[in-house]
């Protein structure tokens, strides 16, 4: 059996075991109602998702074929600068949220994330994340009516 293939289906294994845990502890916190949601609603649905895509992570690794696979290392073609940018965006995102604000915050991390990582013109970026910042907005602040930080002059 491929190395790798062994290797989805042990995590595929402890994933979907990790979400069935959750799912039974999101729901000893109460689901509430979609309007009055309770403590483990949301930890219900993320876990849920995960369990989802655990299995069909073992379906694919119990279906794979072996044939014309190939030994390579784990970590073998990964690009490291989208890591390492995603991941210093991420903190800094966090670090950076109460004093800019959700509006501010979110678009530099959009524009780091699409021009950065995802090297897409200078137009695009632009344009993706300030419709992102406005969707994310209307979702949030208008629709579920969530308190978040403002930023300087209001922003």
């Amino acid at each position: 059996m491929d190395s790798l293939k062994i290797y989805d289906i042990y995590s595929a294994l402890f994933l979907t075991a990790l979400s069935g845990v959750t799912c039974l502890l999101a729901y000893r916190l109460g689901l509430g109602s979609i309007h009055n949601p309770g403590a483990g609603l949301i930890p219900l649905g993320v876990a849920a998702l995960l369990g989802v895509m655990s299995i069909g992570l073992l379906l694919r690794g119990l279906l794979k074929s072996t044939v014309g696979s190939q030994q390579e290392g784990v970590f073998q073609g990964v690009a490291w600068r989208g890591v390492v940018l995603t991941l210093c965006g991420l903190l800094g995102y966090g670090a950076v949220f109460n004093r800019l604000g959700f509006r501010l915050s979110t678009f530099f991390l959009m524009l780091l994330l699409v021009g950065g990582v995802g090297r897409q013109t200078w137009w695009s970026t632009l344009a993706v994340s300030f419709f992102t910042v406005v969707f994310a907005y209307l979702i949030f602040v208008v629709w579920l009516r969530c308190p978040f930080p403002v930023g300087p002059l209001g922003i």
